[in-house]
Protein backbone atom coordinates (compact mmCIF):
# COMPACT_ATOMS: atom_id res chain seq x y z
CA UNK A 1 0.00 0.00 0.00
CA UNK A 2 1.21 3.47 -1.17
CA UNK A 3 1.07 6.83 1.01
CA UNK A 4 -1.49 9.41 -0.84
CA UNK A 5 1.38 11.69 -1.24
CA UNK A 6 4.01 9.35 -2.40
CA UNK A 7 5.30 5.74 -2.67
CA UNK A 8 6.07 3.26 0.35
CA UNK A 9 8.20 5.78 2.62
CA UNK A 10 4.59 7.35 3.30
CA UNK A 11 2.59 4.36 4.11
CA UNK A 12 2.59 4.59 7.98
CA UNK A 13 3.62 2.38 11.12
CA UNK A 14 0.85 1.40 13.56
CA UNK A 15 2.63 -0.42 15.83
CA UNK A 16 3.50 1.39 19.24
CA UNK A 17 6.98 2.51 18.97
CA UNK A 18 9.80 1.74 21.73
CA UNK A 19 11.03 5.36 21.56
CA UNK A 20 9.40 8.17 20.48
CA UNK A 21 10.45 12.04 20.18
CA UNK A 22 8.59 15.23 19.51
CA UNK A 23 9.02 19.30 18.78
CA UNK A 24 7.13 21.93 17.55
CA UNK A 25 8.34 23.60 14.42
CA UNK A 26 8.22 27.77 14.32
CA UNK A 27 8.64 29.98 11.92
CA UNK A 28 10.88 32.87 13.34
CA UNK A 29 9.44 36.44 12.30
CA UNK A 30 11.76 39.74 11.91
CA UNK A 31 10.59 41.23 15.36
CA UNK A 32 11.90 37.15 16.94
CA UNK A 33 7.81 36.24 17.75
CA UNK A 34 8.02 32.46 17.41
CA UNK A 35 4.81 31.31 14.90
CA UNK A 36 3.90 27.51 15.62
CA UNK A 37 3.46 25.81 12.17
CA UNK A 38 3.95 22.14 12.79
CA UNK A 39 4.17 19.24 15.10
CA UNK A 40 6.95 16.92 14.16
CA UNK A 41 7.24 13.12 15.90
CA UNK A 42 10.39 10.69 15.64
CA UNK A 43 9.65 7.20 16.32
CA UNK A 44 12.03 4.39 16.12
CA UNK A 45 10.80 0.86 16.63
CA UNK A 46 12.33 -2.39 18.14
CA UNK A 47 12.56 -4.26 14.89
CA UNK A 48 14.79 -1.10 14.31
CA UNK A 49 12.29 0.29 11.64
CA UNK A 50 11.54 3.81 12.45
CA UNK A 51 9.23 7.03 11.09
CA UNK A 52 9.26 10.85 11.30
CA UNK A 53 5.36 12.77 11.26
CA UNK A 54 5.19 15.70 10.18
CA UNK A 55 1.86 17.52 11.41
CA UNK A 56 1.04 20.95 10.03
CA UNK A 57 -1.23 23.39 12.07
CA UNK A 58 -2.93 24.19 8.92
CA UNK A 59 -5.55 26.98 11.19
CA UNK A 60 -2.58 29.16 12.11
CA UNK A 61 -0.53 28.42 8.10
CA UNK A 62 -3.79 29.31 6.48
CA UNK A 63 -3.53 33.22 8.02
CA UNK A 64 0.35 33.81 7.87
CA UNK A 65 1.68 35.70 4.54
CA UNK A 66 4.06 34.17 2.28
CA UNK A 67 6.99 36.34 4.02
CA UNK A 68 6.42 34.95 7.29
CA UNK A 69 6.18 31.17 6.23
CA UNK A 70 7.11 29.58 2.84
CA UNK A 71 6.26 25.74 3.63
CA UNK A 72 8.17 23.06 4.97
CA UNK A 73 10.86 21.46 2.92
CA UNK A 74 10.11 18.27 1.41
CA UNK A 75 6.47 18.88 2.03
CA UNK A 76 4.26 18.96 -0.50
CA UNK A 77 1.77 21.70 1.24
CA UNK A 78 -0.67 21.86 -1.13
CA UNK A 79 -1.96 18.05 -0.88
CA UNK A 80 -3.08 19.38 2.92
CA UNK A 81 -2.44 16.27 4.41
CA UNK A 82 -3.22 16.18 8.35
CA UNK A 83 -0.31 13.93 8.72
CA UNK A 84 2.88 13.50 6.57
CA UNK A 85 4.90 10.54 6.79
CA UNK A 86 8.11 9.12 6.13
CA UNK A 87 8.89 6.01 7.19
CA UNK A 88 12.19 4.56 7.39
CA UNK A 89 13.68 7.65 5.71
CA UNK A 90 14.97 10.93 7.17
CA UNK A 91 12.76 13.95 5.55
CA UNK A 92 14.27 16.78 3.55
CA UNK A 93 13.69 19.10 6.84
CA UNK A 94 15.53 16.86 8.98
CA UNK A 95 18.80 16.22 6.54
CA UNK A 96 18.98 19.85 5.82
CA UNK A 97 19.87 21.20 9.11
CA UNK A 98 20.82 17.69 11.21
CA UNK A 99 24.43 15.87 11.18
CA UNK A 100 24.17 12.95 8.97
CA UNK A 101 25.46 9.59 10.17
CA UNK A 102 28.64 9.19 7.97
CA UNK A 103 30.38 12.76 10.00
CA UNK A 104 33.55 12.32 10.82
CA UNK A 105 32.40 15.07 13.72
CA UNK A 106 29.55 13.57 14.34
CA UNK A 107 29.88 12.61 18.50
CA UNK A 108 31.67 15.98 18.78
CA UNK A 109 28.99 17.42 17.56
CA UNK A 110 26.60 15.45 19.87
CA UNK A 111 28.11 15.48 22.72
CA UNK A 112 28.52 19.39 21.94
CA UNK A 113 24.50 19.31 23.43
CA UNK A 114 24.85 16.77 25.77
CA UNK A 115 23.95 14.20 23.55
CA UNK A 116 25.32 10.37 23.93
CA UNK A 117 23.33 8.70 21.37
CA UNK A 118 22.13 9.24 17.64
CA UNK A 119 18.70 11.29 17.40
CA UNK A 120 18.79 14.10 14.59
CA UNK A 121 15.09 15.54 15.87
CA UNK A 122 16.91 15.95 19.56
CA UNK A 123 19.95 17.31 18.05
CA UNK A 124 17.66 20.12 16.24
CA UNK A 125 15.70 20.99 19.15
CA UNK A 126 18.85 21.07 21.74
CA UNK A 127 21.36 23.08 19.45
CA UNK A 128 21.19 26.94 18.81
CA UNK A 129 22.27 26.75 15.17
CA UNK A 130 20.23 27.90 12.63
CA UNK A 131 19.64 26.70 9.04
CA UNK A 132 20.25 29.32 6.61
CA UNK A 133 17.58 28.58 3.98
CA UNK A 134 14.94 29.46 5.84
CA UNK A 135 13.20 30.73 9.46
CA UNK A 136 12.14 27.53 10.83
CA UNK A 137 13.14 26.26 13.86
CA UNK A 138 12.58 23.13 16.20
CA UNK A 139 11.64 23.47 20.13
CA UNK A 140 10.58 20.84 22.38
CA UNK A 141 7.16 19.71 22.66
CA UNK A 142 5.12 17.76 25.32
CA UNK A 143 2.73 15.18 24.59
CA UNK A 144 -0.24 16.43 27.26
CA UNK A 145 -2.26 19.64 26.18
CA UNK A 146 -2.55 22.67 29.28
CA UNK A 147 -5.71 24.14 30.89
CA UNK A 148 -4.20 27.26 32.75
CA UNK A 149 -6.33 29.94 34.78
CA UNK A 150 -4.60 33.24 35.16
CA UNK A 151 -6.04 36.34 36.47
CA UNK A 152 -3.23 38.57 36.05
CA UNK A 153 -1.74 40.19 32.96
CA UNK A 154 2.02 39.54 33.44
CA UNK A 155 0.93 35.59 34.13
CA UNK A 156 -0.95 35.77 31.67
CA UNK A 157 1.88 36.74 29.35
CA UNK A 158 4.76 34.68 30.89
CA UNK A 159 1.79 31.70 30.17
CA UNK A 160 0.73 32.90 26.51
CA UNK A 161 4.92 33.05 25.81
CA UNK A 162 5.27 28.92 27.43
CA UNK A 163 2.19 28.01 25.63
CA UNK A 164 2.07 25.12 22.77
CA UNK A 165 -0.95 24.71 20.48
CA UNK A 166 -3.78 23.31 21.47
CA UNK A 167 -3.17 24.61 24.99
CA UNK A 168 -6.08 26.66 26.82
CA UNK A 169 -6.36 29.58 28.87
CA UNK A 170 -8.83 30.64 30.99
CA UNK A 171 -9.21 34.30 31.98
CA UNK A 172 -12.13 35.93 34.76
CA UNK A 173 -12.26 38.50 32.04
CA UNK A 174 -10.75 40.35 28.98
CA UNK A 175 -9.05 43.33 30.66
CA UNK A 176 -6.12 39.83 31.54
CA UNK A 177 -5.28 39.76 27.73
CA UNK A 178 -4.73 43.37 27.27
CA UNK A 179 -5.97 46.72 28.69
CA UNK A 180 -6.77 48.51 25.79
CA UNK A 181 -8.17 48.03 22.72
CA UNK A 182 -4.57 47.71 20.63
CA UNK A 183 -3.03 45.75 23.35
CA UNK A 184 -5.72 43.00 23.21
CA UNK A 185 -5.41 43.09 19.81
CA UNK A 186 -1.54 42.08 19.99
CA UNK A 187 -2.02 39.97 22.63
CA UNK A 188 -5.17 38.22 20.05
CA UNK A 189 -2.87 37.66 17.46
CA UNK A 190 -0.23 36.19 19.52
CA UNK A 191 -2.65 33.34 21.02
CA UNK A 192 -3.18 32.59 16.59
CA UNK A 193 -0.09 32.44 16.10
CA UNK A 194 0.51 30.30 19.19
CA UNK A 195 -2.75 28.02 18.42
CA UNK A 196 -3.69 28.88 21.73
CA UNK A 197 -7.87 28.65 22.67
CA UNK A 198 -9.24 31.64 25.00
CA UNK A 199 -12.18 31.39 27.65
CA UNK A 200 -12.53 35.05 29.15
CA UNK A 201 -15.44 34.16 32.04
CA UNK A 202 -16.94 37.60 32.31
CA UNK A 203 -17.83 37.91 27.94
CA UNK A 204 -18.56 34.61 28.17
CA UNK A 205 -15.54 34.24 25.10
CA UNK A 206 -15.06 31.04 23.93
CA UNK A 207 -12.53 31.56 21.22
CA UNK A 208 -10.64 28.65 18.99
CA UNK A 209 -7.96 29.23 16.68
CA UNK A 210 -10.42 29.34 13.32
CA UNK A 211 -12.35 32.24 15.23
CA UNK A 212 -9.69 34.69 15.94
CA UNK A 213 -9.75 35.74 12.23
CA UNK A 214 -12.99 36.94 11.91
CA UNK A 215 -12.46 38.22 15.24
CA UNK A 216 -9.10 40.53 15.09
CA UNK A 217 -10.73 43.20 12.42
CA UNK A 218 -13.24 43.91 15.16
CA UNK A 219 -10.63 44.46 17.65
CA UNK A 220 -8.47 46.57 15.15
CA UNK A 221 -11.59 48.08 14.42
CA UNK A 222 -11.97 49.34 18.13
CA UNK A 223 -8.54 50.20 18.33
CA UNK A 224 -8.55 52.89 15.75
CA UNK A 225 -11.95 54.29 17.18
CA UNK A 226 -9.71 54.72 20.26
CA UNK A 227 -7.26 56.32 18.64
CA UNK A 228 -9.28 58.59 16.96
CA UNK A 229 -11.11 59.31 20.39
CA UNK A 230 -8.01 60.05 21.81
CA UNK A 231 -6.54 62.16 19.38
CA UNK A 232 -10.05 64.19 19.42
CA UNK A 233 -9.86 65.03 23.11
CA UNK A 234 -6.46 65.96 23.05
CA UNK A 235 -7.17 68.91 19.93
CA UNK A 236 -10.25 69.81 22.08
CA UNK A 237 -7.75 70.21 25.07
CA UNK A 238 -5.36 72.02 22.94
CA UNK A 239 -7.73 74.49 22.08
CA UNK A 240 -9.51 75.15 25.53
CA UNK A 241 -5.76 75.61 26.29
CA UNK A 242 -4.92 78.43 23.65
CA UNK A 243 -8.34 80.40 24.34
CA UNK A 244 -7.36 80.72 28.25
CA UNK A 245 -3.50 81.41 27.48
CA UNK A 246 -2.11 78.79 29.14
CA UNK A 247 -0.94 76.07 26.16
CA UNK A 248 2.82 76.22 25.93
CA UNK A 249 3.39 73.38 23.53
CA UNK A 250 4.03 69.80 23.72
CA UNK A 251 6.37 68.90 26.86
CA UNK A 252 9.13 66.11 26.68
CA UNK A 253 8.26 62.87 28.19
CA UNK A 254 10.39 62.73 31.27
CA UNK A 255 12.13 59.15 31.57
CA UNK A 256 14.52 58.01 34.20
CA UNK A 257 17.98 58.69 31.83
CA UNK A 258 19.61 55.31 33.64
CA UNK A 259 16.32 53.41 32.87
CA UNK A 260 16.65 54.65 29.11
CA UNK A 261 20.19 53.44 28.99
CA UNK A 262 19.52 50.25 29.97
CA UNK A 263 16.27 49.45 27.85
CA UNK A 264 18.24 51.32 24.69
CA UNK A 265 20.98 48.45 25.44
CA UNK A 266 18.48 45.65 25.99
CA UNK A 267 16.71 46.81 22.75
CA UNK A 268 19.65 46.77 20.51
CA UNK A 269 20.88 43.32 22.07
CA UNK A 270 17.32 41.79 21.41
CA UNK A 271 16.53 41.53 24.83
CA UNK A 272 13.34 43.65 24.20
CA UNK A 273 10.98 43.80 21.66
CA UNK A 274 10.37 47.44 20.91
CA UNK A 275 7.17 47.37 22.28
CA UNK A 276 7.60 45.91 25.45
CA UNK A 277 10.63 49.42 25.48
CA UNK A 278 7.55 51.77 24.51
CA UNK A 279 5.36 50.33 27.04
CA UNK A 280 7.89 50.42 30.18
CA UNK A 281 8.77 53.93 28.89
CA UNK A 282 5.66 54.94 27.84
CA UNK A 283 7.10 56.94 24.85
CA UNK A 284 5.85 56.70 21.64
CA UNK A 285 7.90 54.84 19.02
CA UNK A 286 9.15 57.85 16.92
CA UNK A 287 10.31 59.84 20.42
CA UNK A 288 12.08 56.49 21.61
CA UNK A 289 14.03 56.29 18.39
CA UNK A 290 15.13 60.73 18.84
CA UNK A 291 16.15 59.80 22.19
CA UNK A 292 18.20 56.46 20.46
CA UNK A 293 19.82 58.75 18.54
CA UNK A 294 20.81 61.19 20.52
CA UNK A 295 21.40 58.75 23.07
CA UNK A 296 24.15 57.20 20.43
CA UNK A 297 25.60 60.65 19.15
CA UNK A 298 26.17 61.37 22.78
CA UNK A 299 28.52 57.93 22.84
CA UNK A 300 30.77 59.17 20.43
Amino acid sequence: MSGRDGGTYTTPILEKPSYRNSGIIKAVTASGEKIQVARIDYESFENEEFQYIISPFWDIIDVLSPKVFQGIPGIDMELRLEHYYRVNYVPVFITERTPGESREDLWELLESVGLDYYDRLEWLIRTNLRAAIDNLIVERARDERKKTSVSEREVFRKVLEDSQYGDIIEVPDLRVVGRNSKECTKQLNRLMHYGVHLISRKESVDLEVKDYQALLPVFYRMYQMDEENRKNEQKKGIERAKKEGVYAGRKRKEVDEELLIDLIGKFQNGKLELEEVLEITGLSRSTFYRRMKAFREKEF
